[in-house]
């Protein structure tokens, strides 16, 4: 056995340990593909710690450690592909990538040495790879070139090493090029300049060049020895890098459900503040008026009570769409209780405030089917208009209120 390996080891169990946890906090796709990356590298880590060093024994430790490490790097590519919430065109993209590159290997370390077998493989998997990535994208843009271009680049380089006679230099290939081009969908996904995403990219990038890097060395300069766990440091960086994005992930969230509300995404009583406030400035300035609706949505406690609650959070995420299209992107739509949501607009007079009432009424004519129930739901709505029903926030807002209960009265 090879016991350098053991810190590895120990170090890679305790990332799957933590990714594990992680992942029961969220439910992200990516975060359980991550946490199959790691699982993955951890396999491999333990193929190298029983590799004797010789016979079949040898050979089988080394197919299953170069095999989970490009099933692992396929993994982390798949939680930045078009298709990660798709289970089934995710199996397609990972099968595409994967199964090639797997047989790939697993033909050189079985001492195939036919050129003809390589390049038909090597052929297949181009255009598998090109056929996956129109399939996803459907269009020509300057990344899918980029993307086609990368796919002839490493099968090029693949070929190259097998015409030489050394297919084995076409796995190191692979796995460089995996974690190239996984540290640019990074890039890509995220788009933002921080200490988690920056040490993630540089990690990947320095978690490729270690294999073209190590080779060179063994060919070029055998008497420079390396220790084993000098060559896993960007692997515990690219660790660090993917802790630090979860953790800004989540300090984003937080942020965000600060001032919006979780179930629909619309603005919280905290927003709708700020923004009305800035609403009444802006109609000092402007000479205009501000009608502020409070709607209130009829018979949502008996949608609750008979279908349960999951169906009436489907129902009020259905009804807030509805609503989001009956008003303009410069309003807001805010919800400020359970099935009570408010509408703050810039209207020129009292009309444009009805026009804009009219508007949302017919939003529920037609009746809401979820799960194949259908569902039918009304609107009351109470209308205050600044200045002439109040000057402040809680002026408007009680007159607001008070108009509200006017209306469910007379429908009463």
């Amino acid at each position: 056995m090879n016991f350098t390996m053991l810190p590895s080891l120990i170090a890679l169990a305790a990332l799957a340990v933590l990714f594990r946890a992680i992942l029961h906090q969220s439910t992200s796709e990516r975060v359980g593909l991550w946490l199959t990356g790691w699982i993955l590298v951890l396999v491999h880590s333990v193929a190298q710690f029983v590799d004797t060093g010789q016979g079949l024994w040898s050979r089988l430790a080394t197919a299953v450690s170069l095999n989970t490490l490009e099933a692992a790097s396929v993994a982390f590519l798949l939680s930045f592909s078009p298709v990660a919430t798709d289970r089934r065109r995710q199996f397609l993209l990972g099968a595409g990538i994967g199964v090639p590159a797997i047989v790939f290997t697993d033909a050189v370390i079985g001492g195939i040495t036919s050129h003809i077998f390589y390049y038909v493989l090597i052929a297949l998997a181009l255009v598998l790879a090109l056929l996956v990535i129109w399939n996803f994208y459907r269009k020509t843009t300057p990344y899918v070139v980029g993307l086609w271009i990368g796919c002839l680049v490493v099968t090029g380089g693949i070929a190259w090493a097998v015409g030489r006679g050394q297919p084995d230099l076409g796995i190191i290939c692979l796995l460089a090029a995996f974690n190239f081009i996984i540290a640019a969908l990074f890039w890509r996904r995220f788009e933002r300049v921080t200490v988690g995403v920056v040490t993630t990219i540089v990690s990947f990038v320095a978690w490729g060049a270690v294999f073209p890097i190590a080779t060179a060395l063994a060919a070029f300069a055998p008497s420079v020895h390396i220790e084993s766990e000098a060559w896993n440091i960007p692997l515990y960086f690219v660790a660090v890098g993917m802790t630090l994005i979860l953790l800004e992930d989540q300090v984003q969230r937080s942020d965000y459900l600060a001032d919006h509300d979780e179930l629909t995404g619309l603005p919280n009583r905290r927003l709708l503040e700020d923004r009305l406030k800035h609403a009444l400035a802006r109609a000092d300035r402007k000479g205009n008026k501000v009608a502020v609706l409070l709607l209130d949505f009829d018979r949502f406690k008996e949608i609750n009570d008979t279908y349960g609650h999951r169906i009436g959070d489907l129902a009020l995420q259905q009804m807030v769409i509805r609503l989001a299209s009956r008003i303009r992107v410069s309003d807001t739509l805010a919800r400020t209780g359970g099935d009570e949501f408010t509408v703050v607009s810039d209207v020129a007079d009292a009309e444009g405030a009805h026009v804009l009432i009219s508007s949302l009424e017919t939003a529920f004519i037609v009746p809401f089917k979820i799960e194949g129930k259908l569902i039918r739901a009304g609107l009351s709505i109470g209308l205050a208009l600044y200045p002439d029903d109040g000057r402040t926030t809680d002026e408007l807002h009680a007159a607001a209120d008070h108009a509200m209960y006017v209306c469910k009265r007379g429908q009463r």
